[in-house]
């Protein structure tokens, strides 16, 4: 029965984390620059640095979500650190 209930805990967990996830790229997304054309080909997310973690002060735990674009024929990855807070996400462009 206490597996079970660990088993459960994680795959909450593990879905609750992708939703956020998710709201993170949604938002990346919309901060992108409008160019025409622009073509997001790859998104994924990671943890944030630890040297960022380090003087983190805020009550949930960021993370980068990294784009890669094409826009007028260049390659190019863009990074966002994501945070959630009340259900909604903020993003603010970093560089790699």
């Amino acid at each position: 029965m206490l597996a079970t209930a660990a088993s459960v805990t994680l795959l909450v967990t593990a879905s609750s984390r992708a939703q956020d996830n998710k709201a993170c790229m949604l938002k990346a997304a919309e901060a992108l620059p409008r160019i025409a054309g622009l073509v997001i080909k790859r998104t994924r997310t990671r943890p944030v640095p630890s040297a960022i973690l380090a003087t983190w002060k805020g009550q949930t735990r960021p993370i980068i979500v990294d784009m890669d674009i094409v826009a007028a024929g260049d390659e190019e990855t863009l990074s966002f650190m994501c945070v959630l807070s009340k259900g909604s996400a903020f993003v603010r462009r970093v560089m790699n």
